[in-house]
């Protein structure tokens, strides 16, 4: 082959290459949600639990506090949403004697961006939901718990315009910086769903205010009440390496 055909021929092999790879990478993207946070005000009584939890950094021994966020399979920017009846509930930890570490990070906000993880803060747990009116929350499948870090980020990213759509509404705005990583997790030794995508929590700047609505939540922890109150952090699907 000529020279110049085997350049060419190269340059069209490492487009190719480009290409399935980026594929693949939404591909495995696109098996999570995204998920439009909420804060809550529960109404069922709590009483702390510990567990073993782990993910890609260790095992913790996690004592978990009383419900706090409900995060609700979203649309954004017209994403599609895979897993309706999929929700996370997420709840503080203690978990002393974790070690910060130094991720990157890649989504559809940012490219290999570095990270901190610095301290573990929420175990988020698959979740059914209904409206108190309506029948009790359904049990749901096909999605991991979280251990969520609090993270430090090195560099300011755009401001992104963003369009979210989920069961409480629809908000336009804009999303901010990262707040938090979310490492899928298994408790007490359960088995993985997707080890090799996580969430990146972002702080938004959305409206309107969402309506205060009473909910039911169905979990491994059983079932409970609460009302949402306000908007929280986006979490969207996340690609993560050890930096």
């Amino acid at each position: 082959m000529p020279h110049t055909g085997r350049f060419l021929f190269g340059i069209l092999f490492a487009f190719v290459c480009l290409v399935t790879v980026g594929a693949a990478l939404a591909g495995r993207l696109a098996t999570v949600n995204h998920f439009q946070c909420y804060r809550v005000v529960p109404g069922t009584a709590w009483k702390p639990v510990t567990l073993p939890v782990t993910d890609q950094f260790g095992t913790l021994k996690a004592t978990v506090g009383q419900l706090q966020v409900l995060c609700a399979p979203a649309s954004k920017n017209g994403s599609v949403v895979t897993n309706k009846a999929a929700h996370l509930a997420c709840y503080p930890i203690k978990a002393p004697g974790f070690k910060p570490r130094s991720v990157v990070i890649t989504n559809q906000f940012q490219k290999a961006a570095p990270l901190t993880v610095v301290v573990p803060a929420h175990l988020c747990v698959p979740t059914g939901k209904s409206v108190l009116s309506t029948a009790g929350p359904p049990a749901v499948k096909g999605l991991d718990n979280y251990v969520c870090y609090g993270v430090k980020s090195p560099n300011a990213i755009a401001t992104t315009p963003i369009t979210v759509i989920d069961q409480f509404g629809q908000a336009g705005g804009s999303a901010l910086q990262p707040l938090s990583l979310c490492a899928p997790a298994g408790i007490n030794g359960s088995q993985l769903v997707n080890a090799t995508t996580h969430l990146v929590c972002y702080g938004v700047k959305l409206g309107p205010q969402v309506k205060k609505t009473p909910v039911s939540i169905r979990n491994r922890f059983g079932v409970a009440s609460a009302t949402v109150v306000a908007r929280q952090p986006i979490c969207v699907p996340t690609i993560k390496k050890l930096g």
